[in-house]
């Protein structure tokens, strides 16, 4: 008796079965899609950390070279000389790549490219030749401890490790007033700050209303780009991450972040 050998034709997938298999692929895409972002954004993070772990190491190193003075906001001279912190900061850290928030160099408000700097030949003192960044990219200096033209001593501030003197900044547009929610700001990004960084009160307490009237100082804000939070630089050059509430303190038309004096806050001279 001749047995038939032929293998038989396997059953192919029913219509109800495929759909399983994609439901249950959708499923996974919509659980490990966000794992994904988050870790991206955790990187991004992780890369601005560093760069502003590294701009706190010149910072400690501008203040051994200048008698224990922090740098200026920035300063000018006869003749067309002078300069702005981030390019005195420059020859400690030798790269423009420093300067360039990871959360900000795709961002479609980056005006004419302001947040990636390049260089120029910006003369810092005369006879000067070399190449100095263009902006501050991503970040701003305390206007509280280096105004423009003046700085302050290491000496002056009380709790060094717990005052910040640079952290993630932009500019952000008129919008921004009557705003109070910062983890909003980032979308209200216009361009990088000049040189500054605008914290809610002054050094002195005098200023306490900054976050409520528009004008361009006022609008020079820190910016919570990182899982809301900001990279915050200190004067004793460490650099950490912070969530932004906890950074600025509560914010409403009758609060203006942590009050002066409050050793909550990390810009005035508790």
């Amino acid at each position: 008796m001749h047995r038939n050998t032929a293998p038989r034709p396997r059953p192919a997938f029913t219509l109800i079965e495929l759909l399983v298999v994609i439901a249950i692929i959708a499923i996974l895409a919509a659980i490990l899609f966000p794992v994904f972002a988050q870790a991206r954004e955790k990187a991004r993070q992780t890369a601005c950390l560093s760069n502003t772990k590294q701009l706190g190491n010149a910072v400690s190193m501008y203040i051994q070279d200048f008698d224990e003075a922090l740098p200026m906001g920035g300063w000018s001279g006869a003749g067309g000389i002078g300069s702005r912190w981030f390019r005195d900061l420059y020859p400690y850290v030798k790269s423009t790549d420093v300067y360039v928030c990871p959360n900000i160099t795709s961002d479609p408000m980056n005006i004419a490219g302001y947040y990636v700097p390049t260089l120029y030949n910006f003369p810092r003192f005369t006879g000067d030749t070399g190449l100095y960044p263009t902006s501050p990219g991503g970040y701003g200096l305390n206007v509280n401890l280096a105004a423009f033209g003046s700085s302050r001593a290491l000496a002056d501030i009380p709790d060094a490790a717990g005052t910040f003197i640079i952290c993630d900044t932009s500019r952000v547009t008129s919008a921004v007033i009557g705003n109070y929610d910062p983890t909003t700001w980032p979308k209200l990004q216009d361009r990088s700050t000049d040189w500054q960084v605008t914290p809610p009160t002054s050094w002195t307490g005098g200023e306490t209303a900054r976050y409520s009237t528009d004008n361009s100082d006022n609008r020079r804000r820190p910016m919570a780009r990182h899982s809301g939070g900001l990279n915050v630089i200190y004067c004793d050059g460490h650099a950490k991450w912070s969530k932004v509430e906890n950074f600025l303190g509560p914010l409403s038309a009758t609060q203006f972040g942590w009050p002066y004096g409050d050793p909550r806050n990390s810009w005035d001279n508790k």
